[in-house]
This record gives structure tokens, sequence and C-alpha cells, in this order.
């Protein structure tokens, strides 16, 4: 297809109205969402965690979405695998996402790319062709991996230029994350629960060793990342195994928390997703930002779960410091780039696959 006519065909712009369209309610049951929703208003479902997506298929030529947000969110889009230009949302808007597409089926994908903080979505419906028609998503996962992290799982700073550049909203992609590039490795599906600069007991850069209220273990069980309500119903969604990646905060400066009390709370966590998930694999990630004591905490902390409790279903994955090429591989505020993430999924695929007996495509990496 020529350059030119394929980039008219899946520019993303402002919405300039359709001449016969058909309105698709976003309760529609041929939209598919996946991460944590908000369906109490059905016309208006709502989100906030970093890397929530949402697919549909539709016969027709033309695609138009109603959205909107409380603050100021970053989207990937996705026209029949073919990515698309970032988009913002920052208020009611309604995208116009495909003209003159060839009236035939069409797969969309609309992807959050900011994390909670920047603030609350909503998706209203979808503009199709007035003789368009949706269709069931049918490309359905059979895996499925929750993945519990800081800023490296949001993505932050991803598409930043060099380790010296602020970290701003537009840098932040999570579809870059190492987290979303194993799913995608590995053909699952997959939630995000992540909170830049949050640690198990302590946060980035406190005062105290531990940090009285707000570390990743107290927005679990939540249904929004930024609201302590409503609560997030486990029930919806059970994936087959979880990734967490924390330790980073607790000890990004002194002072550091104590071991035991550090411990503690990252057993907490995973007692949590035992409770909430069953008996499921459960990989605790450690790096690349920190270094020592952390490896050797959650590493012990590991192998207290699988010789002291006998949980042997608990795994240690240690990524070093010195994997990251400063000069290539760090985007925004030294934190790992799109190059740096898939060094980190290379390094974490393999233990995670033959632990799971799951085989895993390579192309991304």
């Amino acid at each position: 297809m020529n350059r030119i006519l394929f980039a008219f065909l899946f520019l993303l712009t402002v919405f300039s109205g359709f001449s016969q369209t058909k309105f698709i309610p976003a309760s529609h049951e041929a939209i598919r969402y996946v991460g944590r929703f908000d369906f109490s208003n059905p016309q208006e479902v709502r989100y906030d965690w970093s890397g929530v997506y949402i697919q549909f298929s539709f016969n027709g030529s033309e695609c138009a979405v109603k959205m909107n947000d409380t603050g100021h969110n970053y989207y990937n889009i996705f026209v029949d695998d073919q990515s698309s230009k970032t988009f913002e949302v920052k208020s009611d808007t309604t995208l116009q996402i495909a003209v003159k597409l060839g009236n035939q089926i069409h797969h969309i994908r609309i992807y959050k790319r900011t994390e909670g903080n920047q603030g609350t979505g909503s998706f209203k419906g979808i503009l199709i062709s007035e003789k368009g028609e949706m269709l069931p998503w049918k490309d359905i996962p059979n895996r499925k991996i929750e993945f519990i992290g800081n800023s490296i799982t949001c993505g932050y700073g991803t598409e930043g230029l060099s380790k010296s550049e602020r970290w701003k909203p537009s840098t932040e992609n999570n579809y870059q994350s190492y987290a979303p590039i194993m799913a995608r490795a590995f053909k699952a599906d997959y939630h995000i629960v992540a909170h830049s600069g949050e640690g198990a007991v302590r946060n980035y850069g406190y005062k105290e060793k531990v940090s009285p209220a707000g570390t990743m273990p107290r927005r679990f069980n939540r249904m929004f990342d930024e609201k302590e309500l409503p609560l997030w119903d486990f029930k919806l969604w059970k994936p087959d195994v979880v990734v967490i990646n924390l330790g980073t905060n607790d000890f990004s400066t002194k002072p550091f928390p104590d071991k035991d009390v550090f411990k503690a709370g990252y057993v907490k966590l995973i007692n949590e997703v035992f409770t909430q998930y069953g008996d499921l694999p459960v990989f605790c990630v450690v790096g690349p930002m920190t270094d020592e004591p952390c490896y050797s905490y959650v590493k012990e902390m590991v192998e207290d779960f699988r010789s002291v409790y006998q949980k042997k279903n608990v795994y240690f994955v240690g990524i070093p410091s010195y994997l990251m090429d400063p000069e290539k591989d760090l985007g925004s505020d030294t934190h790992p780039n799109y190059i740096g993430q898939r060094k980190m999924a290379v390094h974490v695929l393999p233990v995670m696959s033959s632990v799971l007996g799951w085989d895993y495509l390579d192309s991304e990496l």
C-alpha cells in the first residue's frame, strides 16, 4: 500500500463527524475489556490503571470512539494490528479512528499508556458506519498473567530520549514495559497493578524506614489505582501466574527498611495473592534499578516460602543492574527505555517458561 495512503487511512484525528453513523454503547457485548474496569454505569465504563485495553471488531469502513477523562491520559491505538499515532484525552472527546478502510472486518485495540495518577478515564461507546456491524472478538488468549509493580512495570519514561531527560506523561508507555512484552511473548492476557514510586513497605525517598500508608500492597485490592473504594471483585478475573517486581523504591534512599519489616510486608502481599487466587505460581523479580540489600532480602524471603512454609511455587528472579547499558538502555530519570525493558523480558521469560511449561515468541525481543 502507498505510504501516504496508509497514513491517511490510519491517521488519528479529532472527530469531525460521519455523514451516516450507528452508535454502539459501551455496554455492548461485543466490546472486550481487559484490566480492572468499573461497570457500575454500563454506559460509561471507567478505569485508571496502566495498561488496561479495550478491543472490538466491526464490519464497516469507518469508526470513532467516545471517551472522557478527569485528567490527561495517553493511549495507543491499533487498527488491524497496525500501530497508529498516540492520542491524548483530556475531557469529553470523540476520536475518529478509521476512515474509508474498506467495507470489511476490522479489529481495533485501544491501550492506556499512562498510570492512575494522570486521571480516571471513561469509555462511552463507538460510532461505526450506518450499515456496519459489531462482531465478537475471536482471538482470546487462554493464558493470564497479573503483574504487580512500580514505575518500571508502569513503563515510566520508556520513550525518554536519555537517562537525564525528566519524565513527562507523554514519554510513559506501559505497552513498552517488560510486563506487556512478556505477556505478548506468551500470548497471554494480563492485568497491570502498578504505581510509580511505591514499594512493599516504603515509598520512594520517604524520610522514615516505613511509609505509613499508600504502599503498593495496599492498592492490590482496589478497582481503581487512585481510589480506596470500591474494592476490586477478584472473582471477575483469575490469573494463571502473578509476577511481582517491588523493592526498588524501598531501598531508593536511606534509611532502608529493616530486613524483617521489609520481608514481612512482602510476605503479606504474597499471602494476599494466594488468598484471592489460590495456590498459583508467584515470581518475585528484583531489578534492574536496585541492588543489595534488596536482592538478598527478597531471595531470602522466597527461600523461606519454599523451605520453611513448603510453598514451592514461589520463585526468585534477579535482574542485575549491569544488564542495562547506561547510554543505550535508559530513558527518563534513568528508568529502562524500550530497549532496556526488552532486555528485562529476555532475562525473565526463560525462567517462567521453564517453570510454567509455556512456550514463547521472540519476535519482539
